[in-house]
């Protein structure tokens, strides 16, 4: 049987990019979101964004692994 490992990596960095509405996409396949300096120096609204941030990427990772998963099986 298989073992699968599942790595994950949180950054948060200062920037003076323009703040985005929702999450991002980006080219490796990777998400990004920009929040004001207020949100990113609240608890609460650091959580929230971050959840925000991973949701996406975690159902697009799930997404991919259960369609190889599908096609191994096949």
């Amino acid at each position: 049987m298989s073992k699968y490992k599942i790595n994950v990596m949180v950054n948060f960095v200062e920037c003076d990019e323009e703040i985005d509405s929702s999450p991002i996409e980006l080219e490796d396949g990777s998400y990004k979101f920009t929040i004001s300096e207020n949100d990113g120096e609240s608890i609460d609204n650091c959580e929230i964004a971050l959840l925000k941030t991973a949701f996406p990427a975690i159902r697009e990772a799930i997404s991919r692994h259960l369609e190889a998963v599908s096609k191994k099986k096949s």
